[in-house]
C-alpha cells in the first residue's frame, strides 16, 4: 500500500499494488492516524454475490490473518474473465466501511443485456417493434457508454463551403467612352475564405493561401503582372510598362477593347473535418489543396451619341458634334428629350452608324406635331475621347428658315 498526501485535505490518498500494477482507490483519503493495518485482495466471480461475502470468506480461511483497525480490503469483480470493478473497504475496528467514494460513470459496468419491452418503439437511438421485445446488448458496457449509445449518434461531416477569394477588383472598371485613357490600372487587395465544414473543428478548416498570381486579361491576350508568396494579396497596380492603356474599339498603340484582371490563389489542404461528436471523420473529409480564381470587372468601350440645339451653324464636323450633349452611355433604343432654346438655328441628333438612329421627332410645344421629315440625314466622322479614332455617325440635322421664336421641347424616338 502506498500513501500520498492530499495537499487539499491534509489526508492521504491510498494506492495499492494489484497484479503487479499500482491502483488508486478512487477518490479515497484517510487520516494517517487511522492507518495501521494491511491491505488484502479478494476476487468476486459471481455477480450475485455480495462484497461482504467475499471478505467474510477470505477471513474464514484456516490461515487467515486477524482483522484489525486500519486494514483495507479490495474486492476485484471478474465475471467470465472480464474485469468489471474494484471496490475498497476500510475496517473501522467494528465493521468494514466502503471507501471507494464517487464512481465515474465509465467505471459502472452492466453485467447483463437489457430486455426492451413495452408499448414503445424507440428509446433514443435504440429501436424495436412497437409491441415487441428486443434484447439490447449492453453486457460489459459502462453506464456512460450506454448513455452515449442511446443519446448520441455519430454523423459524418461534409464540406459546406470550398475556399473562395474575398475582395479583389479593378478600381474604376466600367463601360467608358472609346478613347478613355487609363494611365494606371489599380487592383484591390484580396484574402482567402478558408471554406467550412459541417460540425468542426471549431478552429476552422485550416486552409491558408501560399501564393497569389495576378494576370492582366485583354482582348489581345493574358499576361502575368504580379506574384506574391503570402497568405493574402496586397493591393497593387499595373501601368503597362509605363505606357498606360487606351480603352478603344478601333485599335491604336496601347489600345485594348477590354481590360480586366484575374487573381489566382494557391492554397494548401485543410485539416481533417470532425464528426458531430468531435471525432475524426470516417472516411476522412478534408478540403484538398488547390487553386481558386476570381476575375475583376472590366473596362470596355462605347461610343456616345450626341444631341442638342445651337444658335450658331459652324461646320458640321467632329468637334461641333462632340460639343453637343453626350449620352455618356452606349446607344440604346428609347426616347430622348432635346430642349431647343429660343434663337436656335440648328437641331442635331448624331448616332453611330450601324444603329437605327432617329425614327420619329415630336414637337411637344407645337401641339405634338410630327416634325421627323424636317430633319435631313448626313454622315460625319466623329472622334472618340481624347481625339481617338473617328467613326462614321448618322447625323440628323434641322435648320429652320428663321431662328426659333420660342423655346421648344422635342421628343426623339431612337430605334
Amino acid at each position: 500500500m502506498y500513501l500520498v498526501k492530499n495537499e487539499k485535505t491534509g489526508h492521504y490518498d491510498i494506492y495499492v499494488l494489484i497484479d503487479g500494477a499500482v491502483e488508486w482507490l478512487d477518490d479515497t483519503t484517510i487520516d494517517l492516524d487511522d492507518v495501521a493495518g494491511d491491505i488484502y485482495v479478494g476476487t468476486k466471480t459471481d455477480k450475485a454475490a455480495s462484497d461482504s461475502s467475499v471478505i467474510d470468506a477470505f477471513f474464514a480461511e484456516d490461515d487467515a490473518p486477524v482483522i484489525k483497525k486500519g486494514d483495507v480490503f479490495v474486492v476485484n469483480t471478474v465475471i467470465n474473465g472480464k474485469e468489471y470493478e474494484k471496490s475498497s473497504y476500510y475496517f473501522s475496528g467494528t465493521a468494514w466501511e466502503a471507501i471507494t467514494g464517487c464512481v465515474d460513470a465509465d467505471k459502472v459496468i452492466a453485467h447483463e443485456n437489457l430486455l426492451l419491452a413495452g408499448d414503445f418503439d424507440r428509446i433514443g437511438n435504440w429501436t424495436k417493434d412497437k409491441n415487441g421485445t428486443k434484447l439490447q446488448e449492453i453486457d460489459g458496457m459502462s453506464f456512460m457508454a450506454i448513455l452515449k449509445d442511446i443519446g448520441s449518434k455519430t454523423l459524418q461531416p461534409t464540406i459546406t463551403a470550398n475556399p473562395s477569394i474575398n475582395g479583389f477588383g479593378l478600381s474604376g472598371a466600367a463601360a467608358v467612352e472609346a478613347g478613355t485613357a487609363v494611365a494606371t490600372a489599380s487592383y484591390l487587395a484580396a484574402t482567402l475564405n478558408p471554406g467550412s465544414y459541417k460540425y468542426g473543428p471549431k478552429a476552422g478548416t485550416g486552409v491558408v493561401a501560399s501564393n497569389w498570381k495576378v494576370e492582366r486579361i485583354t482582348d489581345g491576350g493574358t499576361e502575368q503582372v504580379a506574384s506574391v508568396d503570402a497568405a493574402s494579396l496586397p493591393a497593387g497596380s499595373d501601368n503597362n510598362g509605363g505606357n498606360g492603356f487606351i480603352i478603344g474599339d478601333a485599335g491604336g498603340d496601347n489600345a485594348v477593347a477590354s481590360l480586366k484582371y484575374r487573381v489566382t490563389a494557391t492554397h494548401g489542404a485543410g485539416v481533417q473535418a470532425e464528426d458531430n461528436l468531435g471525432g475524426a471523420s470516417n472516411p476522412a473529409v478534408a478540403i484538398a489543396a488547390g487553386t481558386k480564381t476570381k476575375d475583376s470587372a472590366a473596362y470596355t468601350p462605347f461610343r456616345n451619341f450626341f444631341y442638342g440645339a445651337t444658335a450658331e451653324k459652324p461646320t458640321l464636323d467632329s468637334a461641333y458634334i462632340r460639343g453637343l450633349t453626350k449620352s455618356n452611355k452606349a446607344y440604346a433604343a428609347g426616347v430622348i428629350t432635346v430642349n431647343v432654346p429660343a434663337g436656335a438655328n440648328r437641331v442635331v441628333i448624331a448616332c453611330i452608324t450601324g444603329k437605327t438612329g432617329v425614327k420619329k421627332v415630336i414637337n411637344e410645344t407645337a401641339l405634338n406635331a410630327d416634325v421627323t421629315d424636317t430633319f435631313i440625314k448626313k454622315t460625319v466622322a466623329v472622334e472618340g475621347a481624347n481625339g481617338y479614332t473617328a467613326k462614321d455617325y448618322n447625323v440628323w440635322v434641322f435648320e429652320p428658315a428663321v431662328p426659333y421664336e420660342n423655346a421648344a421641347v422635342l421628343k426623339v424616338t431612337l430605334g
